[in-house]
């Protein structure tokens, strides 16, 4: 119970580069994905090995649909894992940014360890613009030395006790905030097992979960 209120804590707290068509474009409310654009396209891998690659972590079209699917205007949260396969020894994190005056409680920033963590709040005054149906989440500088091993990333929820049981989530608003709405988002993947992102490689290429199923998981 305390760390499924680790998000909402954290907020009351705070009042590379190759062309990949293979992976679904998002069509569906509340889908993150990680890419080369900061507006959730471009490539979601990459062959470039010795070079820093910015990748990152984008919610699409961030919709309240309890209530009318209307679109957020801004984030001020989120809660997920990035998990690596193979765990990585020869991938490096040379940079992560969140919105200036974050709290971050994840527990995992290790990536040799095969995951990323991120249970954030994000105060009003840096709240993430959604732009063009579009919410930057997290930007990552990537160092990949070897082209020996390729590296699958994948989008899950935590694993213990999330905000909301089995899935990823994000607290969406907006202005003037609060309030705020606390809603599931979906891998881009159309699964918690699917790669969304490959080092030396090309994300997996997978079918988008209908609108209706997308819908019935908001029931």
């Amino acid at each position: 119970m305390k760390k499924s209120m680790f998000l909402v804590f954290a907020i009351a707290v705070l009042s590379l580069l190759v062309p990949n068509p293979s992976i679904a474009e998002p069509t569906h409310p509340n889908e993150v994905g990680l890419y080369t654009n900061d507006d959730g396209t471009g490539a979601t891998g990459t062959f470039v090995v010795g070079v820093p690659v910015d990748v990152y972590l984008v919610l699409t079209r961030p919709t309240d649909v309890e209530n009318g699917g209307v679109p957020f205007n801004v984030v001020t949260g989120l809660e997920l894992q990035l998990h690596f396969n193979p765990v990585p020894n020869d991938l490096i994190v040379l940079n992560t940014v969140l919105p200036p005056g974050s709290i971050d409680i994840g527990r995992y920033k290790d990536i040799t360890t095969g995951i990323l963590e991120f249970i954030v709040g994000i105060p009003n005054t840096s709240a993430i613009s959604v732009i063009d149906e579009a919410a930057m989440l997290v930007r990552f500088t990537f160092l990949k030395l070897s082209s020996s091993t390729t590296t699958e990333v994948t989008l899950r929820p935590l694993p213990d006790l999330p905000s909301i049981p089995g899935e990823m989530a994000f607290l969406g608003g907006d202005v003037p905030l609060p309030p705020y709405s606390l809603l599931p988002m979906y891998s881009i993947g159309g699964s918690h097992d699917a790669g969304v992102f490959e080092f030396n490689g090309e994300a997996v290429a997978v079918e988008s979960a209908s609108f209706g199923t997308v819908k019935a998981l908001y029931r």
